[in-house]
């Protein structure tokens, strides 16, 4: 006798929780673990263990809803909360950015169990539109249709939805795109899928320089991570100050260390460099996802004193096979599809970056949650300190009205 059909699931068999301390978000660990291993979509990025120390480290700037069918956890969505003041409102605001972002994840969005994905993402929405917020919006979202689901259930009467763009380099380079290389099963059969001056690249620069013995190429996750990031990172910053200005060189080094240091602590970093005697030469920095079988590529560093296009070729063929004879399925060159990253073997996919905004606000409608009040505090006392006293008391009265 076959088994009867399963009923629709109806909003009533869901239910919304929310996570806002880290007592609250470490007694979700083995339920979101759970829910990782039923993710055919997930990341890395949304790993329970990905964002527990990022969440450690900005109290008061995160909450996590979560989903529930019965005792199951089915959905998840980590928010990061930032305070914006608005000049034509003349008022604070809490706006809900993707939490990975405050250690800039490569990749941001939901996790769903397939079973529930659709009613859990509209309840999860319903669920949202009930904080005190004026725009969300979720910067590289990974997933084929969990976006399109999620927006669907704001109404135009009420939101404003629109997916974006987002380029970079004067508009020359589409930061959605991320190149990504399906690994086949050995290393020989990636080469023979790469173009022919490609593939003859790699394989004389793997016999001249590493081969012969001219050059040693070790794993600095394996020898010193530390020592080996700070040494990619003064490469990377010598090649870019010039056209970033030294501040922002600055500011993306300082990203840059902490998402490799994060992932070099929880023994997710890889990380290749090529030597020549006591000269580093260059270095990858890639975060692992053992689970996903995915190899992230995040950022490259090398000395520009080195004549001939070999250095970078030679990292990632290196990089590459490693991946596949360690079972990677993946090897994903992230976000920008600048061509280099399509001479490897790379397929352009795009990711998501939608914006959802409430209309007609009105004076009486609250747009702060009381969650930002520390933020708002900070906001209010930098007026103090740049003696705008008028929105110094626009903040404190809002914070008033939040707190109690």
């Amino acid at each position: 006798m076959t088994a009867a059909p399963r009923p629709p699931l109806v909003a009533t068999d869901l239910r919304v929780e929310s996570a806002e301390t880290l007592d609250q978000f470490r007694n979700l660990q083995t339920a979101w673990q759970d829910l990782e291993a039923r993710d055919p979509e997930g990341t890395v990025y949304l790993s329970w263990d990905w964002l527990a120390p990022i969440f450690a480290a900005n109290p008061g700037r995160w909450r996590v809803l979560t989903v529930w069918h019965d005792q199951k956890l089915v959905c998840v969505f980590p928010m990061k909360l930032r305070v914006h003041w608005s000049t034509t409102r003349l008022e604070l605001q809490t706006e809900i950015e993707a939490a990975g972002r405050l250690n800039y994840s490569e990749y941001t969005g939901f996790l769903c169990d397939p079973a529930h994905q659709g009613m859990a993402l509209s309840v999860l929405a319903t669920h949202v539109k009930s904080l005190p917020w004026v725009r969300l919006s979720l910067k590289y979202e990974d997933s084929q249709a969990r976006a399109a689901t999620f927006m669907d259930a704001f109404s135009d009467a009420e939101f404003s939805s629109r997916n974006k763009g987002y380029v970079i380099n004067d508009g020359s380079t589409d930061n959605l795109v991320c190149p990504r290389v399906a690994l086949p099963a050995s290393f020989d059969a990636y080469l023979d899928g790469l173009g022919k001056n490609m593939r003859q690249k790699m394989r004389r620069f793997g016999r001249k320089y590493l081969d012969s013995g001219a050059l040693r190429l070790i794993w600095a996750d394996q020898v010193d991570a530390d020592a080996g990031i700070e040494q990619l990172l003064q490469h990377w910053m010598i090649k870019w100050s010039p056209s970033k200005g030294k501040a922002n060189a600055r500011k993306a080094v300082h990203t840059y260390r902490k998402m490799l240091m994060q992932a070099a602590d929880q023994g997710l970093l890889r990380m290749p460099m090529l030597w020549q005697d006591e000269r580093c030469l260059g270095a990858l920095g890639h975060v692992v996802d053992p689970r996903h079988k995915r190899i992230h590529f995040i950022v490259a560093g090398r000395d520009e004193t080195v004549s001939g296009n070999f250095v970078g070729p030679l990292l990632h063929a290196q990089s590459v096979r490693w991946g596949i004879e360690n079972g990677y399925r993946s090897y994903d060159l992230c976000h920008g599809n600048e061509p280099y990253k399509f001479t490897y073997g790379a397929v352009a996919t795009r990711v998501n970056f939608f914006s959802i905004r409430r209309r007609n606000l009105s004076q009486s409608d609250t747009v702060l949650d009381p969650k930002s009040a520390p933020q708002a505090l900070n906001r209010l006392i930098g007026f103090l300190e740049q003696n705008q006293q008028e929105n110094a008391l626009i903040a404190a009265n809002q914070l008033q009205q939040v707190i109690g």
